[in-house]
């Protein structure tokens, strides 16, 4: 099932870039009025991340942003809202980022519901293991056409990438390290070296984040995968110099790479 994500990948013909935001963060217009600024300035699609708790797979800055939302009663309805008045003002992919204690909670028809009706293209959720198969969990995206997505990381064996290529769908999403999310002063060579391997294990579009922190940073990645992803970054920016500063620092990430082009 051809679905919006799905084309943007068939059709560019530079390295695209998503932009990771937290729903709720500062509060649900100032998240809407982030996404227009990334989606005006540069940025190819949105990752929207639904608040937790116990976000373990993020740094400060996404921890920061996940505990403001919550203290403002952020739930994860109100994520799925945002998307959707995200599409009422403009046409942009998107996908939902979440932890597992959330579809598992509202259950995985429901949450596979509001992720379609929301308009997400795919469905991020970086704490399933890969051995968990989760049938139920596949079935519920599989028959709405969204991508399941869990992250590969540089710490997998050579036989457990292999299985997690298997199960992949729509895209892979590629850590640049082992950890957690967070700014980066640079990328390391494991990162890259690893994003090789993730290119020689699979055809499926790579995605490649966690430290993405420069215009530099993302213009080391063109060429050698699909999209960029940039998240605690923008958070760090908005919180110096606003959206004015977002929407600057977006426009030199997408300069950056569209300096390469095929």
């Amino acid at each position: 099932m051809s679905q919006p994500l799905d084309d943007l990948f068939k059709a560019s013909r530079s390295t695209l870039l998503m932009a990771h935001l937290v729903a709720g963060d500062p509060d649900p217009d100032g998240s809407l009025d982030l996404a227009l600024v990334l989606a005006r300035n540069g940025a190819d699609l949105l990752e929207i991340q639904i608040p937790f708790s116990d976000p373990l797979a993020d740094g400060p800055a996404v921890m920061a942003a996940n505990r403001r939302a919550l203290e403002r009663g952020a739930r994860p309805e109100d994520a799925f809202r945002l998307m959707e008045r995200i599409r009422e003002k403009i046409l942009i992919p998107m996908t939902v980022m979440s932890y597992g204690n959330i579809p598992f909670r509202m259950g995985f028809e429901r949450f596979a519901s509001r992720c379609g009706e929301s308009g997400a293209g795919a469905a991020i959720i970086p704490d399933l293991p890969w051995d968990e198969r989760l049938p139920g969990l596949r079935k519920a995206f599989g028959r709405r056409g969204i991508h399941l997505v869990r992250p590969v990381s540089p710490g997998m064996s050579p036989g457990r990438l292999e299985a997690a290529v298997g199960e992949a769908s729509g895209f892979l999403y590629a850590t640049l390290r082992v950890g957690t999310t967070g700014a980066s002063a640079r990328i390391e060579d494991r990162g890259l070296d690893f994003i090789r391997r993730v290119k020689t294990a699979s055809r499926l579009p790579a995605v490649a984040g966690f430290g993405v922190s420069s215009p530099e940073q993302a213009a080391l990645l063109k060429g050698m995968v699909e999209a960029v992803v940039i998240g605690s970054r923008l958070i760090e920016v908005r919180s110096i110099g606003g959206l004015e500063s977002v929407g600057a620092f977006i426009r030199r990430c997408r300069a950056a790479l569209d300096e390469f082009r095929t």
